[in-house]
């Protein structure tokens, strides 16, 4: 039965890339959400921690995926090890008997891959909103810093227009000196 054990094996580690995507997931939009209501967020800092968990969230959905692309091969294997052991059965009766069985099994299973491979189609969506979550994330904090950097300017010129005030004044006081 080394179909069946790799079958096992391949949901096993499905189930344990599930379980740690889904925390990984939730407790990075969680601290997201934590430190964007902060009164003051620092859209930068947020941006690049976001973006580090997120890249990590990305790998491991990859590994989840793969995982649950290797258990719809495993299965195929499973059943076809299935069939073929069933038609070896001589007894006709008997043999009906348990490709019924296999049968059964089989529309079971598929029943559950499918509701499966539905619901991975749907993390793939929120892993996509949560794509353009951090390109908006980082598009903000990308103005944010714009918008600093304007402030700092407008204050350069502010100053600037002002030490020039104040050096138009000393020229008119040359003036003034030279004219007499």
């Amino acid at each position: 039965m080394k179909h069946g054990e790799r079958l096992k094996v391949a949901i096993n580690d499905f189930e344990e890339n599930r379980q740690k995507l889904s925390s990984k997931l939730v407790s990075s939009l969680e601290t997201a959400e934590t430190k964007l209501t902060e009164e003051d967020p620092d859209l930068p800092k947020v941006s690049k921690d976001f973006e580090k968990e997120w890249t990590s969230i990305q790998k491991r959905y990859k590994g989840f995926k793969k995982d649950f692309d290797r258990v719809g091969t495993t299965s195929t294997d499973y059943f076809a090890k299935l069939d073929e052991l069933v038609n070896n059965i001589n007894k006709e009766s008997l043999r009906n008997q348990e490709l019924a069985k296999n049968d059964v099994l089989r529309q079971k299973w598929d029943k559950s891959y499918q509701e499966a491979k539905v619901s991975i189609e749907k993390v793939t969506q929120v892993l996509e909103a949560g794509n353009d979550f951090h390109m908006v994330l980082v598009a903000s904090s990308i103005r944010q810093k714009l918008e600093q950097n304007v402030g700092e300017l407008n204050l350069i010129a502010a100053q600037a227009k002002e030490l020039l005030g104040d050096l138009e004044a000393f020229t008119m006081a040359g003036r003034e000196l030279v004219e007499g």
